[in-house]
């Protein structure tokens, strides 16, 4: 591996490391710690940490997918759905912590 690209690995790594941070810290406010926990799944699957499927988990159409986050707390654990799909399950987190 030449030392570019190296440097470039070893520097997303470190990205990595300090979004796991910032998304698992308690302390710090809710959006915040959400949208580290987005961008940290965004760098594990650039990293190929997360590998992408081609359809919908759900119900295996193939297009555009989106990352759907069950729980923030582990922002490595996503679910790749169509935009339909990952609506029901928003409607399902809602009505989960309404409830």
């Amino acid at each position: 591996m030449k030392k570019r690209k190296r440097d470039r690995h070893r520097a997303l790594f470190a990205r990595l490391t300090r979004h796991l941070e910032i998304s698992l810290d308690a302390l710090r406010p809710r959006r915040i710690r959400t949208r580290s926990a987005r961008y940290a799944a965004a760098l594990g699957e650039t990293l190929g940490l997360i590998a992408r499927p081609h359809c919908c988990s759900w119900c295996r159409r193939r297009g555009r997918l989106q990352r759907h986050h069950w729980d923030y707390a582990e922002p490595l654990n996503v679910t790749f759905l169509c935009p339909d799909c990952h609506a029901v399950a928003d409607g399902m987190m809602t009505h989960a912590q309404s409830a």
